[in-house]
């Protein structure tokens, strides 16, 4: 795993100049494998296959995660940050204010899973590449 790619991605998504897809791209081709976004500690954690691992603070400020996982919420923060309608950093508001409590994305499976506190949970695939 490259670290400097990563951060770079990182920053990049942070400050709204680059796209999940991209990000995505960057991050396979530094064989990272998948990544999980703690929205508690507002931190991402990325693993590669051969078990390496880095943490990295998110530098956005915390939120309360709501106590309802409202799926059909995050689904429409989705189709809003894939329309760029929206940013990475309001993509991450309105998730939170939607319950969801962490999210896990699996590049090879190219998927994410967004996980509610009491375990409900929302997959959404990657869109195709335009």
């Amino acid at each position: 795993m490259d670290i400097a790619v990563i951060d770079e991605c990182r920053n990049l998504s942070t400050t709204g100049k680059i796209t999940f897809l991209e990000v995505v791209a960057k991050l396979s081709a530094s064989h990272v494998e998948r990544y999980i976004a703690d929205l508690n500690s507002m931190t991402l954690s990325y693993y590669s296959g051969s078990g390496q691992m880095h943490t990295a603070a998110l530098d956005l400020p915390a939120r309360q995660v709501a106590s309802s996982f409202r799926a059909d919420d995050i689904k429409e923060a989705i189709r809003d940050s894939q329309q760029q309608r929206i940013n990475y950093k309001i993509f991450l508001e309105r998730i939170t204010d939607a319950g969801c409590c962490h999210y896990e994305v699996y590049i090879a499976g190219r998927k994410i899973m967004y996980f509610g506190r009491d375990g409900s949970h929302h997959i959404e695939h990657f869109p195709q590449a335009t």
